[in-house]
């Protein structure tokens, strides 16, 4: 008898073990999700993400004016000149000749000129006095005819003399204006940022010897697509860096392309930048166009989820996910813009986890402060 119930209880308390062990090893079915109230002062920015082009915004190519061999070059790439400082000169060998040889054409256009004067003068005399004469009977009418005639074309000579100086005084400009601009000078202060030719080529007219620009002020060019081009206002619109230049991170525009590209169907607007030493002609920037901006009601962007065709979030109501249909609005920085409804801060809305759950699902929860 003692043997059996001894059996019995070896049973017993495997049975109680077995058991134990069992109620110890079920694992937790309740998803742990966090919690937290909408905040309701969140600036949201209608914006479009965008990447610039840094350039001077005074930049020339520097030019030959006038056909010829570059004689000298006086600045090399990298060089800071300030504006009328000479960049390179052409032919002034044979300018400087062309002009005395268009001085000497004027001097003697001058001498011609005083010969017919003092002609005329004889004329007009000789022909007085034949009329004196003529009145008098002592001449002839043919004597006073031919005198006439003298004068007559001692004033054609006179204006074809005034002619030929005037044309002379015109060659002898245009000579020292080909003189003068043999010798090409920088357009403005700037520095050199590339060369093209050297002491020997033979340059023309419109052939790009120097690119110059203006190193102190600097903007930022955009291409944006046609459809945003009324919601551009010069002077209002701003452009927002991902990395602020001196200190500034928005920038106003300060132009829009009166036309659209009709190949690209984009646009160009522009902005003035800060001078720094970080930044050069040429470097692309982050950045993002913001068309308008205001405060709401926000949630992170992880808080809300498009559930059976519309945006969602869940709440948290005596334990368990209740379903909550929002109409969500802009996106920025990470939180998501809640137009309607209000979520006042009675409402523990699941800020991560929520894919985890359905409606009706019993959660755990554990607060966190947006």
């Amino acid at each position: 008898m003692k043997r059996r119930w001894m059996k019995w209880g070896c049973a017993l308390a495997l049975a109680v073990a077995g058991c134990s062990e069992q109620v110890a090893e079920r694992p937790e079915m309740r998803p742990l999700v966090r919690v937290g109230v909408a905040r309701q002062d969140v600036t949201f920015v209608d914006a479009l993400r965008v990447q610039g082009t840094v350039r001077a915004k005074d930049a020339a190519g520097v030019s030959a004016r006038i056909p010829g061999t570059i004689d000298a070059v006086f600045v090399d790439e990298g060089a800071h000149v300030k504006k009328g400082d000479a960049l390179f000169q052409v032919d002034r060998q044979n300018l400087e000749n062309a002009v005395r040889a268009a001085k000497d054409d004027l001097a003697m256009a001058k001498a011609k000129l005083a010969q017919t004067e003092a002609t005329i003068g004889k004329a007009k005399l000789d022909a007085d006095r034949m009329e004196r004469l003529f009145a008098g009977a002592a001449v002839t009418k043919d004597a006073l005819e031919k005198a006439q005639v003298a004068v007559k074309s001692a004033k054609a000579a006179l204006e074809t003399a005034q002619a030929t100086v005037t044309k002379a005084e015109t060659g002898l400009a245009v000579s020292e204006k080909n003189l003068s601009d043999s010798c090409v000078r920088a357009p403005y202060d700037a520095v050199v940022t590339r060369k093209y030719r050297n002491v020997g080529d033979y340059v023309g007219p419109g052939v790009c010897v120097f690119d110059v620009e203006n190193p102190s002020v600097y903007e930022i060019s955009f291409s944006l697509n046609a459809a945003y081009f009324a919601r551009v206002k010069t002077g209002e619109t701003t452009v927002r860096l991902a990395q602020p230049l001196a200190g500034k991170r928005d920038l106003v525009l300060t132009y829009r392309a009166p036309t659209v590209n009709a190949v690209t169907r984009t646009f160009e607007v522009r902005a003035q930048l800060p001078r720094t030493e970080d930044i050069a002609a040429g470097m692309l920037l982050d950045g993002e166009i913001v068309f308008a901006s205001h405060t709401g009601q926000g949630l992170p962007s992880s808080a809300v989820a498009d559930r059976g065709g519309s945006d969602a979030v869940f709440a948290v109501v005596d334990g368990k996910a209740v379903r909550i249909a929002v109409e969500a609005g802009l996106e920025t920085d990470g939180w998501r813009e809640i137009v309607r409804p209000v979520l006042g801060p009675e409402k523990k809305i699941i800020l991560e986890g929520m894919l985890l759950v359905n409606e009706g699902d019993e959660v755990r929860t554990q607060d966190v402060s947006l």
